[in-house]
């Protein structure tokens, strides 16, 4: 038996967006599926950079079932017991009131010149065992957060990418696709990270041993993008507001365990890409853990990577200790061929996820686009230092030995600290060494190899900064 929940047509103008707008439903004992229908229409206003970006996401009694990307051509949606689309969660169908929310990201209609957005939602109830079990779908699954890699490996570097997406939120691959070409890449780690969704969790047990699953997702707000890296469920990105909104994302995922990286700060935002540019206030950045100073392409404009980096570089100048990150932002087959696609090399202790985690929080990341650099810095002390994140005496003085190895392109190497950025010599393809004597950092320093002679080139490598003892 069929039961109609919910029927509700309505229009909306520039006025509605930014809001999680609620439909309340009561479903009935003995439901055994949920049927959603959404859609609204225009879905852009000529344009696909001047787009209107609605989502629907279903909350439980529980809480957290299914978030969908934006879909104005319409959406059906059926969730049942054991089995569940893309995006959304299998499992029991409780009884009492559950929660639609359609999240207005992005509203371009003025409801004048350019007239209004119409909206059309429905859902009903399959009631004792009726339901209709069409084919198609996915297997019965749910997410199985607490799936661990046995480590692999010892201390070292590990390599892979921290921002990428499948269909189960707006990419364009499969799961088991995008880790069979990261494996073929070489990885040793990835993080899935769809929006507002776990959805892809329950299909870690099919990964292959030999490359690490970091458990992550991209909460997805209007004020601004961050990655939970070692999530056990969903952070709930509702209750985000200007102000204040960021440090309840940071405490939940804090709360779990896990880090919270701010992505892509300086992209281009609305209505190009809704909530991409970091637009929150009242940001604590001693919580911050990581920082995306590198997203996609390094000469991406909607990405401004520059702008990134001198972001992250003003939180180093003003005390803070984030730890720079890439992520391709992969969200197909095609992107991933792009060449100068980032990759994190991080040392850890083996190739769990935990040791991975540990690494990024300690700041042992380095960047790079392709080619291997590797650096011993004696301080004052006599000490060497041979990973970002350590530290040197108070003195700030150094000696530093570099290798370059796999460069492709001219390039030259940069010594920045705080306030002053210093060549350190030209790099030619192929494998190179540097050595330079009497250097002096200011609370920290950082190494840059950039292509061309310009300081400005293109970001071939990045490390994270070795710091100075107060």
């Amino acid at each position: 038996m069929i039961v109609p929940l919910l029927d509700e047509s309505g229009e909306w103008t520039h006025r509605e967006r930014h809001q999680h707008h609620r439909f309340e439903i009561e479903v009935p004992d003995g439901t055994t599926e949920l049927r959603l229908r959404f859609h609204y229409d225009p879905p852009d206003l000529g344009s696909e950079h001047l787009g209107n970006g609605l989502n629907l996401s279903l909350f439980g009694p529980a809480g957290f079932r299914g978030s969908a990307p934006p879909a104005s051509l319409g959406q059906d949606i059926a969730i049942g017991e054991t089995d569940a689309p893309l995006g959304f969660l299998a499992g029991p169908i409780a009884a009492g009131q559950w929660l639609l929310v359609v999240g207005t990201g992005e509203i371009l209609n003025d409801g004048v010149e350019t007239g209004v957005l119409r909206y059309h939602l429905e859902a009903s109830a399959t009631i004792a065992g009726r339901a209709d079990q069409r084919p198609g779908r996915r297997p019965p699954a749910a997410p199985s957060a607490a799936t661990a890699v046995s480590p692999a490996g010892g201390p070292g570097w590990y390599r892979g990418d921290l921002h990428s997406h499948t269909v189960h939120s707006d990419g364009e691959i499969t799961v088991s696709d995008r880790v069979r070409g990261a494996v073929e890449r070489g990885q040793d780690f990835l993080a899935i990270t769809d929006h507002n969704t776990v959805s892809h969790f329950r299909e870690i047990d099919t990964w292959p041993a030999v490359i690490t699953p970091i458990r992550g997702s991209e909460v997805t707000t209007f004020h601004g993008h961050m990655n939970c890296f070692g999530l056990r469920e969903v952070i709930d990105w509702r209750d985000a507001p200007r102000g204040s909104g960021a440090a309840r994302i940071v405490q939940q995922a804090h709360d779990q365990g896990a880090l919270i990286s701010i992505n892509h700060p300086s992209a281009f935002g609305d209505p190009w890409c809704g909530g991409c540019h970091w637009d929150f206030a009242l940001v604590d950045f001693a919580t911050i853990d990581a920082i995306e100073v590198w997203n996609g392409r390094w000469r991406m404009p909607e990405s401004d990577n520059n702008g990134a980096l001198a972001f992250w570089t003003d939180l180093l100048d003003a005390g803070f200790r984030p730890t720079a990150v890439s992520g391709t932002d992969s969200h197909s087959a095609e992107e991933d061929e792009y060449i100068a696609l980032p990759m994190n090399h991080v040392h850890a202790v083996d190739r769990s996820e935990a040791a991975i985690l540990d690494g990024i929080r300690r700041g042992r990341v380095i960047l790079s686009s392709g080619p291997d650099l590797s650096f011993r810095a004696r301080g004052s002390d006599g000490v060497d230092v041979a990973v970002p994140g350590e530290r040197l005496p108070s003195d700030g003085r150094l000696d530093l030995r570099v290798d370059v190895e796999r460069l492709e392109e001219p390039a030259t190497l940069w010594y920045v600290t705080s306030g002053s950025t210093n060549a350190l010599g030209t790099v030619e393809p192929g494998d190179a060494h540097l050595a330079r004597e009497g250097l002096v950092a200011e609370g920290w320093w950082r190494l840059e190899l950039r292509h061309g002679s310009a300081a400005n080139g293109d970001v071939l490598v990045l490390t994270n900064p070795v710091y100075v003892s107060d």
